[in-house]
């Protein structure tokens, strides 16, 4: 009897084994603007039929998504780029990682009464964003553009003090906050801003952007994407939410509903 009691003891723990728990098939995910909300419930029902429970934590900042990331409270997130995880990483002694770019957000010098590059003045202010990731790709954006050249050294985390040429004198000192770019930018006539925070100036398509950021090797990685931890980026949930993900319908709906201010990265 104690034979068989053993026995029976183990195939329950060998069967317990095989089952998957609530944490195997709950995708709790981080995201803080938009349209990463609306992707993930464009794709929920296609998780719900794969067996997984979709739990959206939405937050008002981007630190926050990547602590509770860090701390095992959500699988993934989708609100940042490359340049600025690795930045979290290495103050925060972390190791997340980026698991597949989502959709590179369109950054673009506007100009409200100039049309050419060439007609830019001499000792025009063009005021750019405070914070140290958005300035540095400003200003490599204003070198790719031809109206400076920066030192190359460091191209994700140029500051003023890397501007090694600066033909018309531009003044590049009138920083604020992104979500002051636009306001400031009907003062100044210039700004290098997303498309997303120039929305309030009520622009249609590309009108007054003087110049588009090129996609290169080092814009490449601005790519806003999905992120999460060494040891679940091969999880069978984080696997069959890529692929969801990186589905037509998302595709469609970026290009249909999103094309003003970005563009697929897959």
């Amino acid at each position: 009897m104690k034979k068989f009691f053993t026995i029976g003891l183990l195939l329950l723990v060998l069967i317990g084994c095989q089952t998957k728990t609530a944490s195997d098939t709950e995708l709790n995910i981080g995201v803080s603007f938009y349209p990463m909300k609306d992707i993930l419930e464009l794709v929920e029902s296609d998780l719900n039929e794969a067996g997984y429970t979709l739990n959206i934590h939405e937050f008002s900042d981007y630190q926050t998504p990547n602590n509770l990331l860090k701390d095992n409270e959500l699988d993934a997130n989708m609100i940042q780029h490359q340049y600025f995880l690795q930045a979290f990483n290495k103050a925060n002694d972390a190791d997340l990682e980026v698991i597949m770019p989502i959709y590179h957000a369109t950054y673009a010098l506007y100009a409200k009464d100039i049309t050419d590059l060439n007609d830019v003045p001499d000792g025009a202010t063009i005021t750019l964003a405070d914070d140290a990731t958005n300035l540095s790709r400003a200003l490599y954006l204003l070198d790719q553009a031809g109206l400076i050249e920066v030192d190359k050294t460091n191209t994700t985390s140029l500051t003023l003090e890397d501007v090694i040429s600066n033909p018309k004198n531009l003044v590049l000192t009138d920083q604020v906050p992104l979500t002051s770019l636009s306001q400031r930018y009907v003062e100044t006539g210039m700004s290098v801003m997303y498309p997303t925070y120039a929305r309030n100036l009520e622009l249609v398509g590309d009108e007054q952007r003087l110049y588009t950021e090129i996609t290169d090797a080092v814009t490449e990685g601005y790519a806003i994407s999905l992120v999460s931890r060494p040891d679940l980026k091969d999880a069978d949930k984080i696997q069959k939410l890529m692929e969801v993900l990186n589905s037509d319908k998302v595709r469609d709906f970026l290009i249909e509903n999103y094309d003003w201010a970005s563009k697929p990265a897959f």
